[in-house]
């Protein structure tokens, strides 16, 4: 907030008005920067644990989604080595759905440990930052999508032995909208 002002600040004022300098010999920005030292320290504060958490967050997912890729429901056939439930339509939305949850998961820390690693400096907040952990986020936010899709279709898997038995199907993708829901 503190940047936006500052730049809405700069943006109103003419070029000889933002580089005067004070009684101090401080110009306008250098002024709002000292002024506003603890509010800059405390949002370096509450960004680096936001980031720690999702960055943990981010791990177990694709921690998940890892061991759910080698972990098939029905294993793999002990002569071919092929699953044997990878001619069922929900193996397919399985495999998708899990190489997604993996790729957005690992994604995801990847952003995190480039804001973990910024000297977050003043400037940065308004563009690079709060981008890259709405970035992250997103990532983040659609990987534990992904990975509910994901049990979904090992529910329907393992539970249905054949199409009329529907009820799996729609128990076993409940928790996808319910995810959402909690939005």
């Amino acid at each position: 907030m503190s940047c936006f002002c500052l730049s809405k600040a700069k943006s109103a004022s003419k070029m000889l008005v933002s580089n005067h300098l004070n009684n101090d010999n401080k110009t306008a920005e250098e002024l709002f920067v000292a002024m506003n030292e603890k509010l800059h320290q405390d949002a370096k504060e509450w960004l680096m644990r936001t980031t720690e958490n999702c960055t943990i967050l981010s791990v177990f997912m694709a921690t998940v989604a890892f061991a759910a890729a080698y972990t098939v429901p029905g294993g793999p056939n002990q002569d071919t080595g092929i699953p044997i439930l990878h001619s069922k339509p929900f193996f397919l939305v399985l495999i998708i759905a899990d190489v997604i949850s993996l790729t957005l998961a690992l994604t995801s820390v990847g952003i995190f440990f480039s804001i973990l690693t910024s000297s977050f400096p003043l400037q940065d907040f308004k563009t690079y930052l709060i981008k890259k952990l709405k970035h992250g986020v997103i990532c983040l936010v659609v990987s534990v999508t992904m990975t509910a899709v994901a049990f979904g279709a090992t529910i329907a898997l393992a539970m249905t032995k054949n199409w009329k038995n529907v009820l799996w199907d729609v128990v076993a993708f409940l928790p996808v909208p319910i995810f959402f829901l909690s939005f």
